[in-house]
C-alpha cells in the first residue's frame, strides 16, 4: 500500500516514508519480534538505490505452535487466538487494514530512538511492493494527502504483513516482489508472447479464450520461480537474487537479458518513445503514471536500445513460445487442451440454448409454456436429466472431446420438443395441484 493505508479516513495516522538507516532498523526489529511467532519471516530484495522507503514488507509463514508445538512456548496468548491479532498485539500496531486473505496492514508507533526530519525523502525510483498487486492503491490521492500530511497524527510507521500457508508460496512472494518493479518491466515483456506472471505463479494464455475472457485463458506454467527463470533465460547464477542492484540501469540491463526482449528498429512509425507510450495496455498506461522505474524504462531505456540498435534480432512467435512451453513443461499440452475444451463446452451450451432450442420451439405458444418446454430441454440436452418420462438425450449428441454436434442436436430438438413440451407441463400441473391441496 506504499505507506498511505492510514493516511485518509475518520482516524488517520501520519505515515511519512523512512530513510534507508530508518527502514532497515526498523525491518529488523520487526523479523526479530515475529521470529516467535514464525518459523520463517522474511522481507522482499529492495528496489534498487532507493533513498526512502514508503512501507515495509514482511512475508512469514510456519508458525511455531502449528509446526513445532512442544518446541516453543507460546508467550502471546491462547494457542487458538488468530495470527493476525497476535503479530499487532506482538508489533504495537495501534492500526489495522485487514485485506483479503491473510494479508494485514498495521500502523506501528514510531520509535523514539530512531530518527526523523520533516523534510522525509519523497517517492523516488522504484516504487513499493504493494499488496494483493493493487498498485494504484491510495495512489490516486497521493499528491492530495502529502499536501494534509503533516496535519495528521500520530507520526508511525506501516508495515504490511503477508501471512503465507506454505513455504513454496512465500518463496514465489518473495521473487515476485524482488526489486522492486522489475516484474512490471518483465510483465510487459513477455505479455506479447502469451505470458502472464501473477502473485500465483507464470501462466501460458489461451488466444481463443482471450478475446473474450482474459482471465479465464490462464494455464499455470508453474510456480517455481527457478523454472521461471530457466524458460525466460534470466540468469541466477552471481548475486541477481540475493541482493538489490545498485541501480536503475542495472535493473534494465538485467531485464533486457530475458530471451523474449527485443527493440523494434525505427521503421515508418519513427520508432518513438511516443508511439511505445501509445502500443502500451491500459495497465502498462497507469503504471507509466505511478511507477517511475517502469516510466524511465518506457522512455529512456527502450528509446536508448533502438538508438544504439541493440536487442533489433526479430523475436520468436506467440505460436512458437508457446509450442517451446509445452516442451518444457511436460504436463502442460494436457493441461491446456482440457482447459480449451471445458471452456469451449461451456461457451458451446449458451449457443445451443440460443441459437437452437429457443428458435426451434415456437414462439407463439404462450410464454409459460414455451418457458417448461425449453428448460425441460435445456436439462435433458445439457444436463442428461433422465426424469421426463423415458426422454432422454441419446448418446450421439455428444463427442468423445465432450462437445455437442450441434447438427444431432438440432435434429433431435426439432424431432422431440412437442413430446418433451406435452411432458414438461403434465409435471407442471402436478406441482400446481400439489401446491393448491397442500
Amino acid at each position: 500500500m506504499g505507506g498511505l493505508a492510514f493516511a485518509s479516513g475518520p482516524d488517520p495516522v501520519f505515515t511519512p516514508r523512512m530513510k534507508p538507516e530508518v527502514y532497515r532498523a526498523m525491518r529488523d526489529r520487526c523479523h526479530k519480534k515475529l521470529r516467535d511467532l514464525f518459523v520463517v519471516v522474511a522481507t522482499p530484495i529492495e528496489g534498487p538505490a532507493k533513498t526512502s522507503f514508503g512501507d515495509i514488507d514482511l512475508f512469514v509463514a510456519w508458525e511455531w505452535k502449528d509446526v513445532f508445538p512442544q518446541s516453543k512456548p507460546a508467550p502471546f496468548g491462547a494457542s487458538d487466538e488468530d495470527p493476525i491479532d497476535v503479530v499487532c498485539r506482538v508489533l504495537g500496531a495501534i492500526r489495522r487494514k485487514t485485506a483479503q486473505g491473510k494479508e494485514v496492514s498495521v500502523a506501528v508507533p514510531w520509535p523514539e530512538d530512531l530518527p526523523y526530519s520533516e523534510a522525509e525523502p519523497k517517492n523516488e525510483s522504484s516504487s513499493d511492493v504493494r499488496m494483493n498487486g493493487l498498485e494504484e492503491e491510495g495512489e490516486q490521492k497521493h499528491g492530495e494527502d502529502e499536501k494534509s500530511v503533516n496535519n495528521l497524527g500520530p507520526r508511525c510507521i506501516q508495515v504490511d504483513i503477508h501471512i503465507c500457508q506454505s513455504l513454496d508460496y512465500l518463496q514465489w512472494m518473495l521473487f515476485k516482489h524482488a526489486h522492486g518493479d522489475l516484474w512490471n518491466l518483465l510483465g510487459s515483456t513477455i505479455r506479447p508472447f502469451g505470458l502472464t506472471i501473477d502473485e500465483v505463479g507464470l501462466y501460458v494464455r489461451i488466444p481463443e479464450i482471450e478475446k473474450f475472457e482474459k482471465q479465464k485463458a490462464k494455464v499455470l506454467l508453474t510456480t517455481d520461480p527457478s523454472e521461471v527463470l530457466n524458460f525466460l533465460g534470466l540468469k541466477c547464477t552471481e548475486k541477481e537474487w540475493e541482493e538489490p542492484f545498485a541501480s536503475d540501469q542495472e535493473v534494465f540491463e538485467y531485464a533486457a537479458t530475458c530471451r523474449l526482449f527485443w527493440v523494434k528498429p525505427d521503421d515508418s512509425e519513427g520508432g518513438s518513445a511516443e508511439i511505445d507510450r501509445r502500443k502500451l495496455k491500459a495497465n502498462d498506461r497507469r503504471r507509466m503514471k505511478f511507477r517511475p522505474l517502469f516510466r524511465k524504462w518506457i522512455e529512456e531505456f527502450i528509446p536508448a536500445c533502438r538508438e544504439a540498435g541493440r536487442f533489433a534480432s526479430t523475436p520468436l512467435t506467440r505460436d512458437i513460445v508457446r509450442e517451446q512451453a509445452f516442451a518444457c513443461f511436460p504436463r502442460l499440452r494436457s493441461d491446456y487442451d482440457s482447459h480449451f475444451i471445458k471452456w469451449l463446452i461451456k461457451k458451446q451450451k449458451v449457443a445451443l440454448v440460443n441459437d437452437m432450442i429457443k428458435p426451434t420451439v415456437p414462439s407463439d405458444m404462450g410464454y409459460e409454456r414455451r418457458g417448461h418446454c425449453v428448460s425441460a430441454l435445456k436439462k435433458i440436452i445439457l444436463d442428461g436429466d433422465e426424469s421426463f418420462g423415458g426422454i432422454v438425450a441419446p448418446p450421439g449428441l455428444k463427442r468423445q472431446d465432450g462437445l455437442f454436434d450441434e447438427d444431432a442436436v438440432r435434429a433431435w430438438v426439432g424431432n422431440n420438443w412437442r413430446a418433451v413440451m406435452r411432458f414438461a407441463l403434465d409435471i407442471q400441473q402436478e406441482r400446481r395441484a400439489v401446491r393448491m391441496g397442500g
